[in-house]
C-alpha cells in the first residue's frame, strides 16, 4: 500500500493532477463508471488508492494490529474471502447511495472495518487496549467497541451522506462491516469457503496397467478415529489439533476435528 501511494503521488506530481483526484482515480477507484464505462477491475482496486496520507496511515495500524490477528484466526484462504467479499459489499453499498455524485471510492478502510467486525464478534468479551488521540491508554471490551463504531457510522451516514448529500465513506463502511458479520456466521456454522486451484489437476501415476474388470483393488487410504475413552490419546489428539490452529487458524480445521474438539471440551471438563 505504501508503494501504491507513492506511486500515485509521482503520477500526480508528473501529471500535474489534483491531489486524491485525477484520471488514475477515475480508472481504479470505483464509481459508477464500473457500469458505464466497463471499469470492471476498479472493484478490485480501489482499495489501493488513498486520498491522503492520514488515511493511508490509519489502514496501515489497522491492518498491523487488527488484520493480522484476523488472518491468523480465520486463516489465510478464508482471510483472502473475507478481503474480497468487504471489498465487493463496501464498494456496491456504497455506489448504491453515491452514484451521482462523480467522486470514485478509495482506501482500504472497509476491509478494515470487516476484520474489526469479525474480531469483535468471535472475541466480543476479550478487553482490548486501544490509545486514544495516540496518547491516552483506554481497556474496551470488542463488543462495546463494535457497537460504538457502527453508531458512529450510522450517525454519519444517515446525516452526513443522505441528509446533506455529502460525499463520504460511511456507507462503504458499513458494507464493510455487514461483510465481517456474514464471514464470522459462515465460519461458526463449520462451513468453508471453496479453494480455488488454478492449472490442470495432476493425475496420480498406477503402478502397473489398469484393468477393466476385475482385478485388485488399490485399498484406500486408512482411515482413524479418536478413542474418546483414552484420556490421554484424546488430549494428545486436542493437542494436534490446537497446534494446527495456531500455525493455520481455526479455518484450517476440518468439521471432524470441529466435532472432536467440540466433544472433547465436556469430556474433558468432566475429568
Amino acid at each position: 500500500m505504501i508503494s501504491c501511494f507513492v506511486a500515485q503521488l509521482l503520477f500526480e506530481l508528473v501529471s500535474g493532477s489534483p491531489h486524491g483526484s485525477g484520471i488514475h482515480f477515475e480508472m481504479f477507484g470505483f464509481s459508477a463508471q464500473f457500469f458505464s464505462s466497463g471499469y470492471l477491475w476498479s472493484i478490485g482496486t480501489y482499495a489501493f488508492l488513498h486520498d491522503g496520507p492520514f488515511l493511508l496511515i490509519m489502514n496501515l495500524i489497522g491492518i498491523h494490529f487488527i488484520c493480522r490477528a484476523v488472518e491468523q484466526d480465520l486463516g489465510t484462504r478464508n482471510f483472502y474471502w473475507l478481503c474480497s467479499l468487504a471489498a465487493l459489499t463496501g464498494g456496491f453499498v456504497w455506489l448504491a447511495f453515491n452514484y451521482t455524485t462523480g467522486m470514485p471510492l478509495s482506501g482500504f478502510t472497509t476491509i478494515v472495518m470487516a476484520s474489526i467486525t469479525f474480531f469483535c464478534f468471535r472475541h466480543p468479551e476479550r478487553p482490548i487496549t486501544l490509545l486514544l488521540f495516540f496518547v491516552l491508554p483506554i481497556s474496551i471490551k470488542p463488543k462495546f467497541l463494535l457497537l460504538g463504531l457502527l453508531g458512529l457510522e450510522l450517525f454519519g451516514f444517515v446525516f452526513w451522506e443522505l441528509r446533506d448529500n455529502v460525499t463520504a465513506n460511511f456507507s462503504a463502511h458499513l458494507g464493510g462491516m455487514l461483510a465481517g458479520a456474514f464471514v464470522y456466521r459462515y465460519v461458526l456454522s463449520g462451513r468453508e469457503f471453496p479453494k480455488f486451484v488454478f492449472g490442470a489437476p495432476r493425475m496420480k501415476k498406477s503402478a502397473g496397467k489398469p484393468k477393466l474388470f476385475g482385478g485388485k483393488q488399490t485399498p484406500n487410504k486408512p482411515t482413524y478415529a479418536v478413542d474418546m475413552s483414552d484420556q490421554q490419546s484424546l488430549q494428545q489428539e486436542v493437542d494436534r489439533i490446537l497446534d494446527k490452529i495456531n500455525e493455520n487458524g481455526f479455518g484450517a480445521l476440518t468439521q471432524e476435528e470441529k466435532n472432536i474438539l467440540e466433544k472433547a471440551k465436556g469430556l474433558l471438563n468432566r475429568h
